[in-house]
Formats: structure tokens, sequence, C-alpha cells
């Protein structure tokens, strides 16, 4: 009995080819091949212009037989996974709506028979972090309507449900190494663990207690080949092999399908949403595109005031704009967030805001795809008067506490570390600083405002 498996593939599509060769030539009707997940990526542009669909095509394309929900599938909401898992096998079973509710169409797990060999299938999404912190992607996956349950009991629901109907139990996880060694030793009727989430390349399999683990890297470089024999309800004459793709030629019929999905996606995306007048953009001196961004912030999110790093865009926004033309000026992954802060961490970061040399630097962070990371702008309440602070006219306060919309790298201190808030303490809205720019293009009163000078 052999089962393929892969983990992390973030929309590799060049990689994707090679795979496709060969499961071509290596899987054969009696083989099983299964995925952990984050398969697609919202750095890819077809990903995005599809909602995600690319990725339910291509792995059907791979004929998978399973595949799990990792946090890239959830980042795009609830009625995305409901499209993806009515179009292939996807599982999870602590993956859930706000309500604690089954998504429409996505199974928990499935039974699958191979050389009269009965699988139990069961997937699960990320819930713990480093650490085994609990719940820790649900601050993001709530905005997308999903939540992930703590798996261990979900797990074992499973399990308990399809007692005596299945030989071989096998969890597709999207978990993370130190998570299932941990879901190992909790649950002892797990046999096989296939992991992902932390790109852990095992060039063996992993042993705790009885349940093997395994892991296949990331990004399609490599596929993992589990062999065994099944004698007398036990697996024996196990063997692994963690195979390199590098070598293999790549599959033009699985490039066409690509290059379709892509051209579709692009299509979508070049569709112009406004037309508007120029938002300069500079990434040293004050602009109105990011003027405009803050002025947006603030006018959606009640609080003392806004600010942002210009290095979250890259170029000016002028006459037709489309998803595209947004996408390009600020790639980044990255969420409007509300914190409160002291006077004095606002002060902090502004005084580096105004190091030349510093704002020039890499933008590099969670989330951030940008280039430099820019100086502040602010939002169109807060003056600077000879490099000092007023918020509605009064000068900023070092002891008094602000309520602040920024995004969650500020939020995480990336780069200006005064403003870094505990996320319990922050508090997370849906959408991209892309989409912020988006949903206000036809609104007058951010265009108006943004024109107001900050600095004199």
């Amino acid at each position: 009995m052999r089962i393929f498996h892969t983990n992390d593939i973030h929309s590799e599509y060049e990689n994707m080819e090679r795979l496709s060769t060969f499961l071509k030539r290596s899987k054969t009707e009696h083989d099983l091949y299964l995925d952990s997940g984050d398969v697609g990526d919202l750095k890819s542009l077809t990903v995005i212009g599809s909602k995600g669909e690319v990725s339910a095509t291509l792995m059907n394309y791979l004929h998978v037989d399973a595949m799990t929900v990792g946090n890239n599938e959830s980042e795009l909401g609830q009625e995305w996974v409901e499209l993806m898992a009515s179009k292939m096998p996807l599982l999870s079973c602590n993956l859930k709506n706000l309500a604690g509710e089954d998504l429409i169409g996505l199974k928990s797990s499935v039974i699958l028979t191979k050389n009269k060999i009965r699988f139990l299938i069961v997937g699960t999404s990320p819930f713990y972090g480093a650490d085994l912190k609990e719940g820790v992607y649900n601050f993001f996956l709530e905005l997308d309507g999903l939540k992930t349950l703590e798996p261990i009991q979900q797990i074992q629901q499973e399990i308990d449900k399809y007692k005596g109907q299945y030989d071989i139990c096998i969890l597709v996880s999207h978990s993370g190494i130190e998570t299932d060694e941990y879901l190992a030793k909790s649950i002892d009727t797990i046999d096989i663990i296939i992991g992902g989430h932390s790109h852990t390349q095992l060039n063996e399999p992993l042993m705790v207690d009885n349940t093997i683990i395994v892991q296949a890297k990331s990004y399609a470089e490599y596929i993992g080949c589990l062999e065994f024999e099944y004698v007398e309800n036990k697996i024996t004459d196990l063997s692994y092999q963690l195979i390199s793709l590098e070598g293999e030629e790549k599959d033009k019929a699985f490039k066409e399908q690509v290059e379709l999905c892509n051209e579709e996606a692009i299509k979508q995306l070049n569709l112009p949403v406004a037309h508007i007048e120029c938002l300069d953009f500079d990434l040293i001196h004050e602009c109105h595109l990011v003027n405009f961004i803050c002025d947006a912030l603030k006018e959606m999110y009640p609080c003392d005031l806004s600010l942002i790093y210009h290095g979250i865009v890259s170029h000016q926004l002028v006459g037709d704009i489309s998803k595209m033309d947004l996408i390009e000026c600020s790639p980044s992954k990255l969420n409007p967030t509300f914190i409160k802060a002291k006077g004095k961490q606002i002060r902090d970061a502004f005084e580096l805001s105004l190091d030349v040399d510093y704002c020039m630097q890499s933008g590099r962070g969670p989330g951030f795809r940008g280039d430099k990371l820019g100086t502040l702008g602010f939002s169109s309440n807060v003056k600077i008067i000879n490099n000092q602070l007023f918020i509605d006219g009064k000068e900023l306060d070092d002891n008094q506490e602000y309520s602040i919309m920024i995004d969650d790298y500020l939020q995480r201190g990336a780069r200006y570390p005064s403003l870094k808030t505990q996320e319990k303490d922050a508090k997370f809205f849906k959408g991209f600083i892309r989409d912020v720019i988006e949903e206000n293009l036809r609104n007058q009163r951010c265009f108006e405002l943004c024109r107001i000078k900050r600095r004199t």
C-alpha cells in the first residue's frame, strides 16, 4: 500500500507542473494521494481573481483523494470554503461557522477503500499556535465568518462514530509538527498523521508512540511516499521516501490548466471599479494617497486618530482603477486594526518616522509584501507643527490614552515597536488595507480630507 502526500504548496504552479508529471507516472488506482492544506495563497493573482476556485480545479486535475483546509484556504471566508468543498474532497472536522455549525459540503472525514484496506481519513485545521496556545487563528478567521474548535474532541468523535467501519485511521492535519506530536500523544487510535503548516522536512517518519507522522516540507518541492503492508490488522514492513521533484519535467497539460484559470482571473481583476482624480504618492513626504488611507480608516472606524506607514502602498493612483491596480499598489495582506496607546508610544513611533535612513529600510515583516518601510502618515485631525503632534488642536499628551486605527503590521510592533499591542487587546476588521482604499474610491469626503495638509 502506498500513500503519496504533499502540503503547503502555496500556489507554486511551476512546481505543481513537476508534481503532476510525477503523479501521472507513479500513482495508480490502488494508491492514495493526500494533501494537508494551503494549496492556494493570496500572493497569487489567480487565487484572488478566481476567489480560490483555481485550487479546486488544479487539485482535481491531480486526482487528490482528500485535502484538509489550511489557514490560507480559510482566508477567503466561509462562502469560498463551501464553494471549494462542493467541487473537491475537502475535509476539516474542526472548522465551523461562528455559530459552531458545519459548513455546507465540508466533510469532517471520509472512508476510502484501497487494496481492500478501509481508511478513515479525518481532516483538521489550525487551532493551536506556538507552545500550544489555544485559538490563536480565530482572531482572523472570525473576520471571515469562521472559527476552529479544539481538535482533539472533534477528531475523537469521528473515530468513535466510525468504529468498526475502518482499518486504518489517517489524520490529514494542517496544524504544524508540534501540534501533530501533541495530537498523537492525546489520541492513541490515530495510525498515521499527514502533516502540514510548519513546512517541516521529515526525511523519515517521526514515531510518537504508535503513530506515524510525516510531512513533506512545502511549495511542492517534495512529495512523500509512505509504503507498507497491512497484515493481521497491523501496519508492517514500513518504508518511506521523501522524493525531490526538482528533476521532473513540467507537465504541459497542467500548465495549460493554470493558464486558463489565470486568464479568467486576470480578466475579472482588470474590470474597473472607479474613476478618480490623482492620489499622489511619496515614500518620505506627506502625500495624498497615504492621507486618503488614514482618513478612510478614521471615517470607517470611530477613533481618536489613524496612522499608517507610507510603504503600505507603492505608487500613485489615477484615472480608471481596477482591483488589479489596487493589488499592485498595495499587495500586503494586512487588516485594519484598532488599538489603544499612550501618547508617548505615538510620539516614539513618530520620532522614528523622522529618520529618513530608517524609513528607507526594508519593510519586511508579518504580512508585508511591499518594499521600503516609509514614514508615517496621519488622519486629517492631526497637525504636525515644528515636529510636534497636535490632535484635534491639542498637543499630544504622553500620558493620555488614545484610540487609534492602524493595521496589524504596526499592531505586531513591526518596525515601529512602540505601537506593539497584544492580540487580545486589539480589534481586527475584515479585509485588507487595499480594500479600505477600494471601498472609499467613491467617497468624496475622503478626497476632500486627504488634501488637508498635516505638516507645516
